[in-house]
């Protein structure tokens, strides 16, 4: 049980410095693409909806496996939570894209 918990705690961890603004642009870490890196005001909206969307991901993902016993007893259950997580987290992905690349903001 415990290790279905360790990514999402994982990925939470992660994306704490995003929802702060802790982290400013770079080549490494964040939501990065062409229009975050060269407006940095967007840079931190970007990061900060990111970082949130992949929280509520994660409390998602364990608010499913709580739910469905079959998720926590079984291997197979095991491996469906996994990929449940990791489908949660692409998908948290692409709602900041779409969110963020849809939206039209001032050059600076």
């Amino acid at each position: 049980m415990i290790l279905l918990l360790i990514f999402p705690i994982l990925a939470t961890l992660y994306s704490l410095p995003l929802v702060f603004g802790w982290v400013g642009p770079n080549p490494i870490y964040g939501f990065r693409n062409e229009r975050t890196r060269s407006n940095r005001h967007l840079w931190y909206r970007a990061n900060r909806i990111a970082g949130i969307a992949i929280i509520v991901a994660m409390i998602f993902c364990v608010a499913i496996e709580f739910a469905i016993p079959s998720l926590r007893q079984t291997h197979a259950g095991h491996l469906t939570s996994v990929l449940i997580q990791i489908s949660a987290l692409i998908i948290a992905n692409a709602w900041t894209t779409f969110r963020i690349l849809t939206k039209r903001t001032p050059r600076q």
